[in-house]
This record gives C-alpha cells, structure tokens and sequence, in this order.
C-alpha cells in the first residue's frame, strides 16, 4: 500500500506530501497501530502502473517515429524535385540536340546543291588564270 502512494504522490509531484506520508507512516508502523488496518494493493494497479510506463514510452517511440517519417517524406519530395528537374534538363538538351543535327543535314544538303557549281567555277577560273598568264608571255 505504501508503495502505491509513494509512487502515486512521486508521480504527481507531492515531494512534500510524500516526505510527510513517509513519517507518519513509519511512525505508526513502529508503534504497531498499523498491523490490521492496512489491506494490499491488488496487482491490478502495479499492473496499470506498469502499462501506463509502457504508454508513455510507446507514445515517446510514435512521435520520435513520426518526426522521422515526415523527415523522410520531405527528403523524398525534395529528391523528387531534383529527379524532375534533371529529367526536364536532359529532354530540352535532347530536343535542341535532334534540332541541330536536323539543322546540319538540312545545311548538308543545301551546300551540296553548290558543289558542282563550285567545281566548275574554280575550273573556268583556273583556265581564264592560265589564258591570262600565257597572254602576259606573248606581249614579253
């Protein structure tokens, strides 16, 4: 019996009201007045003591679990953020990368139209650059 309310009044706070009961409890038990009067305390509350300990921790255990699943969750989501915007980078990287080479085929063809006409240029220059210099020999 005692210990339940030393327990109880240590659980509450009632340091004084628990040094008083301390006392006046051990006084009466050296006197022996206390020898009938006194019943146990059933198990059944150091039993709700118990659970109510294991509560507590359990509740403690909950809150730190929940601190770090809303921990994780933020990390996944900021992950999930940087996934996406990467994502997002290398499709535009891939897009502008399939317009050049489009760009460049495109200009491939295009210049190779010129080629015969360059071809031929130079040639007719060469040959007017020969009549040219055959014609500087003459006049010498």
């Amino acid at each position: 019996m005692d210990d339940f309310i030393r327990n109880f009044y240590v659980k509450m706070g009632l340091t004084r009201t628990a040094e008083v009961f301390e006392a006046e409890w051990y006084e009466l038990k050296a006197t022996g007045r206390l020898e009938g009067a006194v019943a146990t305390v059933p198990d059944i509350y150091l039993h709700n003591g118990e659970l109510e300990d294991e509560l507590a921790a359990m509740r403690q255990e909950l809150a730190a679990a929940r601190e770090v699943a809303v921990r994780a969750s933020s990390t996944w989501d900021k992950f999930r953020k940087e996934r996406d915007f990467h994502r997002m980078h290398h499709k535009r990287v891939a897009q502008e990368k399939n317009k050049l080479i489009t760009d460049i085929k495109r200009l491939k063809a295009h210049y190779a139209k010129y080629e015969p006409t360059i071809l031929e240029l130079k040639r007719k220059y060469e040959v007017a650059m020969k009549e040219k210099m055959l014609s500087g020999l003459e006049r010498d």
